[in-house]
């Protein structure tokens, strides 16, 4: 009887815990993938001289679906001298995001936040909105797949107003003097591109 016991004890530990000890240590592996679409779109903006004018952009005005996260924004600024006078100069143009408003990743080293020039040049700012999004697949272990889901489908980043701070100081052409020709405001090029993308996890073991 002891015999047939002791035999009992030791099936039930290797044979029907086995499945027990393998799933308290056997570790979840997920991949994450990620779809990403862009979002394209232009504007313009008159400034007068000496002035700073604002252009707001939400994520209303791209129209996303509800179902994708704000990567990043990308704003190209462009200009032209428009006076059309004989050699005058580009006008200096300074351009500034100011780290508030919409909710984005403000401490993200890449980000681009301010420009100026005076040769016509275009400028870039760049804004990086979900934290940690990279675009690249990635692996993760433990927890659950919604856990995993949850982490890359946070719409509170994108949210909110974002600024740009256009400024505008016109160079006079020579020509200035005569009282029929003055350079009063540029008018200022913006286009913005959103980077949106959509998270897909899967269970790998």
């Amino acid at each position: 009887l002891m015999i047939v016991g002791l035999a009992f004890h030791a099936y039930v530990f290797f044979v029907v815990k086995k499945s027990d000890i393998r799933a308290k240590y056997d570790v979840a592996v997920y991949e994450i993938t990620f779809e990403e679409v862009n979002s394209v779109g232009t504007d313009s903006i008159l400034v007068g001289d000496g002035e700073t004018d604002t252009y707001t952009i939400s994520r209303a005005d791209f129209e996303a679906d509800e179902d994708l996260m704000v990567a990043k924004i990308t704003f190209t600024i462009s200009y032209q001298e428009t006076s059309g006078e004989i050699l005058d100069p580009c006008d200096e143009v300074r351009v500034q995001i100011p780290p508030n408003g919409m909710v984005a990743d403000w401490q993200n080293t890449e980000n681009i936040l301010a420009d100026s020039n005076d040769d016509c040049e275009d400028m870039t700012l760049v804004v990086y909105v979900y934290p940690e999004y990279i675009g690249e697949s990635i692996t993760e272990q433990g927890g659950q797949l919604s856990d995993w889901h949850d982490q890359w489908s946070d719409d509170l980043y994108g949210t909110g107003l974002l600024n740009l701070e256009v400024s505008v100081d016109t160079n006079e052409a020579p020509t200035s003097t005569l009282p029929t020709v003055s350079d009063e405001n540029e008018e200022i090029q913006i286009q913005w591109d959103i980077l949106l993308f959509e998270a897909s996890v899967e269970k790998m073991n």
